[in-house]
């Protein structure tokens, strides 16, 4: 660059240089043939200068093209290095991949199916397959789901086999009785759960749904008590009252002929810490849980004894309200709504009925004695 300046430099003086000659016409002959040689020198000097800048601008051309070619290599080599990490890359993850396919399969060949469809991190589910230590936990029962009605065949609640003659030798053997009806296992969200309206006085000519309104799980599951476990050992109970229970606890997996359709059972068993006058154990207050697996999920499942056990006051309509005496001395339950009774609605109890849906005529209050209810431990 700096060799092409001085050219440039060069040519401008040359060129100022013949501008400012004396008029050539004043000029005698010696005097032209003087300048024509001084004009001829200045001719060859720019000419010379013409081929030096010419150089120059050849020879920057040739580095900026070097220098192109240069960066372009430069660019080529870096895109080839990135290509080749990527391709090492993609190989490792599969190799990694492959590995951890393989622990997958291995793993699902040592656990049963069902974890792996159902929700790994819930409690139940995991507390099934692995009874960890309970160091200190808090937990809710939740209702999940309700197991409606049981299995009958013909006149009776036996078994299948039982209920089905053999066929003879020529096939004419025919079938004793069929199935009358069989369980099912509903959404929490199938029912309703019916509160008792507190203080109402019960009048002639009304009916029971005049004392009641309707409520979801949520409600039922209010009315739960909350559990507490501490150190793994102490297991307490603690009601909506502010009463509450304390238990030893044990847990173990039973294994037996009849053991839930092929699948283990787990159980805890909670020794009442109460003890009774003559200072043995009062064993009347123990508890026994029983934990199903039911398709692909774990859940506590309570009977109705169960639940009165818990204090919650799960109460058939048939059973009828109940209510204060009129002096609110005494309370009982009342089928008769006459006020010739004077009696008062204690607000107490939680009646269900089923959702009607389209394959229901209309839905009914029912029998909680009918229900098996299945929990989760939140």
């Amino acid at each position: 660059m700096k060799q092409k300046i001085i050219i440039l430099l060069t040519i401008y003086l040359l060129f100022n240089s013949a501008l400012s000659a004396q008029n050539i016409e004043k000029m005698n002959k010696s005097e032209l043939r003087e300048h024509i040689v001084i004009l001829t020198t200045k001719i060859d000097s720019l000419k010379n200068a013409n081929f030096y800048l010419e150089q120059s601008i050849s020879v920057e051309n040739k580095e900026d093209f070097e220098l192109i070619l240069k960066n372009e290599n430069e660019k080529k080599r870096i895109i080839s290095e990135n290509e080749n990490e990527r391709k090492r890359i993609i190989s490792e993850n599969k190799i990694e991949i492959s590995k951890l396919n393989e622990i997958i399969i291995y793993l699902k060949g040592s656990i049963p199916t069902s974890i792996w469809t159902s929700d790994k991190n819930d409690f139940l589910n995991k507390y099934y397959f692995d009874q960890i230590p309970l160091p200190n936990n808090s937990f809710s029962l939740v209702l999940s789901k309700l197991v409606y009605g049981d299995k009958r065949i013909g006149n009776s609640q036996s078994n299948l086999d039982d209920n089905y003659q053999e066929f003879d030798d020529n096939n004419q053997g025919e079938v004793e009785s069929s199935v009358q009806r069989l369980p099912e296992i509903l959404d929490a969200n199938a029912f309703t759960y019916w509160g008792v309206k507190p203080n109402v006085m019960i009048t002639d000519g009304t009916n029971f749904s005049n004392y009641v309104i309707s409520k979801n799980s949520d409600y039922f599951n209010s009315k739960l008590p909350k559990i507490e476990v501490l150190k793994n050992k102490l297991f307490t109970i603690k009601y909506n009252d502010g009463s509450e229970e304390s238990f030893l606890f044990n847990v173990k997996k039973i294994e037996s002929k009849d053991n839930n359709n092929q699948r283990k059972i787990l159980q805890i068993e909670l020794a009442n810490e109460e003890v009774k006058a003559d200072g043995s154990n009062n064993k009347a207050k123990d508890i026994v849980w029983r934990f199903f697996a039911i398709e692909n999920e774990c859940y506590l499942a309570l009977t109705l004894g169960q639940l009165n056990r818990l204090n919650l006051k799960l109460i058939s309509d048939d059973k009828g309200l109940e209510a204060y005496s009129q002096n609110r001395q005494e309370i009982g339950f009342t089928k008769y709504f006459e006020n010739y009774y004077k009696k008062t609605t204690t607000g107490e109890g939680i009646y269900l009925s089923r959702n009607k849906d389209l394959f229901m005529d209309s839905s009914k209050y029912i029998d909680p004695k009918e229900i098996i209810y299945l929990f989760k431990l939140k």
